[in-house]
C-alpha cells in the first residue's frame, strides 16, 4: 500500500526526496508534494516499479486518503487528467510485469468517500474505471466510519465494469471521540450498509486501532489485548443475508463537525432556532431486510433540548406518539466519547415497516420553547439498534 501524499511527519522519517525539493511542496499543504512536477510523478513511479521488481506482490494499492491532497486546491480538479495519465502508465508497467509472471498484477485506490471529493481532489474515478485502470475501489472517510455515505453512486460505476468496490471500515465513530471503538454490531450495520449501496465486500483502514497501546502509545483506546478480540470482529461479514438475521447497531455521528481534512463538509446535523413552530429533517439510512417482529429502537440527542420544551417527532412523516426523553444537565464527559454541553436524548420503539431500504429521515418539530432565547437546538447524532427477531 502506498500513501500518495501523507505528511505524517512532513518528511522528518527519512524521506529525504521529500526534505530536499521542498520548491516542489503544495503551499497550503507542507510536505505533501504537487504531482503535476513531472520529477514527483517518476519519484514515486520509480518506487512503485521497484517494488513490484523486487517482491513477488499481488498488486499495489495507492491510498489517495492520506491525505488526499496531490495537488493544489485551485487547481486540483483541473489536474485530473495528469493523475489519470499517471495511472495509465502504472498500469502498463503492472500488465507487463504480470505477463512475465504468469500473473494478474491488481490495481486498488482507497479514495474519499463521495465523488465530488475526488473529483475536486484530482481523481477522475469514472475515468479510472472505464478505462481499465483500476481494479478495485476503496471509498471512505480519512478517518472515521460514515454510515450516510452515499457510496451508490460508486457501486453504479463498478456494476457493469470489471472493477470491484470495497468500501472501508474504519473503528473510530468521529473528531473529538477518543473514547468510542466500532463493535461487532457496529460493524454490521456499516457492511449492511455497504452491501445495499452495491459493494462487493469490504477493505479496513486503521484496524489497528482496536489495539493501539500494544504499542506503546496511551493515545487510542485499543488495549493491548485487543487484538484478536478486533480480528475476530471481522467474521461473519462477507454475507448480507447473515448480517440481516444478526444484531445491528447503526451510529450516524457528524464525522469532522465541520470541514474534514479533505476540504469538504462533513458534519450531517439538524439545527432548529429556537422558536415554536421551527422544524427539520436529518437523514439517516438503513439497509437490510426488517419483519415486523423485529425489535427496532431509535435515539437521537439534541444540544440545548431543555425538559420544559415540548417537541413532535415523526420517522418518514409518521408521527411517534411514545416518545421518551432523558435530560442530562450535566452533558457528556469526554471519557465517555464526544464531549457535550448539556443535552436531551429522545427515543422510542420503531415499527421496522416504517424504514425503507435506503434514506430515512427522523423529523423534529418544536411545539413548544421555554429555554433561553437564542440558543439553537441541534440534533447531530441519531442511533438505531435492530434486534431481529430470532436474534433475541
Amino acid at each position: 500500500k502506498f500513501r500518495m501524499n501523507d505528511t505524517h511527519g512532513s518528511g522528518k522519517q527519512g524521506a529525504r526526496f521529500v526534505l530536499e525539493n521542498k520548491q516542489w511542496w503544495i503551499q497550503e499543504n507542507p510536505g505533501a508534494l504537487d504531482y503535476r512536477v513531472d520529477q514527483v510523478r517518476s519519484f514515486v513511479f520509480e518506487a512503485a516499479n521497484e517494488i513490484v521488481d523486487r517482491f513477488d506482490v499481488d498488486g499495489l494499492l495507492f491510498n489517495y486518503i492520506r491525505f488526499g491532497h496531490c495537488f493544489p486546491k485551485d487547481v486540483a480538479a483541473q489536474s485530473q487528467p495528469v493523475m489519470t495519465g499517471f495511472l495509465q502508465r502504472v498500469r502498463e508497467m503492472l500488465d507487463r510485469r504480470g505477463r512475465d509472471r504468469h500473473k494478474d498484477l491488481t490495481l486498488g485506490v482507497m479514495v474519499p468517500q463521495t465523488l465530488e471529493e475526488c473529483h475536486g481532489l484530482g481523481c477522475d474515478i469514472p475515468t479510472w474505471i472505464d478505462e481499465g485502470l483500476i481494479d478495485y475501489v476503496c471509498p471512505c472517510d480519512v478517518g472515521f466510519a460514515d454510515f450516510n455515505a452515499p457510496y451508490e453512486e460508486f457501486g453504479e460505476l463498478t456494476r457493469s465494469s470489471r472493477c470491484f468496490l470495497y468500501p472501508t471500515l474504519t473503528p473510530m465513530m468521529c473528531r473529538n471521540d477518543q473514547a468510542t471503538l466500532l463493535r461487532p454490531e457496529n460493524y454490521r450495520a456499516l457492511v449492511q450498509n455497504f452491501y445495499g449501496a452495491g459493494a462487493d465486500g469490504v477493505s479496513v483502514f486503521n484496524y489497528q486501532y482496536h489495539w493501539a497501546r500494544r504499542g506503546g502509545t496511551a493515545r487510542y483506546a485499543g488495549p493491548v489485548e485487543g487484538r484478536l478480540l478486533g480480528l475476530s470482529y471481522l467474521r461473519g461479514l462477507k454475507d448480507p443475508r447473515d448480517l440481516s438475521r444478526q444484531v445491528r447497531h447503526y451510529r450516524f455521528h457528524p464525522l469532522w463537525s465541520g470541514t474534514s481534512r479533505t476540504g469538504f463538509a462533513k458534519n450531517d446535523r439538524l439545527v432548529l432556532p429556537r422558536r415554536a413552530g421551527a422544524g427539520g429533517k436529518y437523514r439517516f439510512r438503513l439497509s437490510g431486510e426488517l419483519v415486523a417482529r423485529d425489535r427496532v429502537e431509535l435515539y437521537f440527542t439534541a444540544q440545548g433540548l431543555v425538559p420544559d420544551d415540548e417537541i413532535r417527532v415523526d420517522v418518514n412523516g409518521r408521527e411517534i406518539v411514545e416518545l421518551r426523553r432523558v435530560f442530562h444537565p450535566d452533558g457528556r464527559l469526554a471519557i465517555n466519547g464526544r464531549e457535550l454541553p448539556p443535552f436531551s436524548t429522545g427515543f422510542f420503539d420503531l415499527d421496522g415497516l416504517l424504514l425503507t431500504g435506503g434514506d430515512n429521515h427522523l423529523g423534529v418539530k418544536l411545539t413548544k420553547c421555554a429555554g433561553t432565547a437564542g440558543e439553537e437546538i441541534v440534533v447531530d447524532e441519531v442511533e438505531v439498534v435492530v434486534v431481529p427477531d430470532k436474534g433475541v
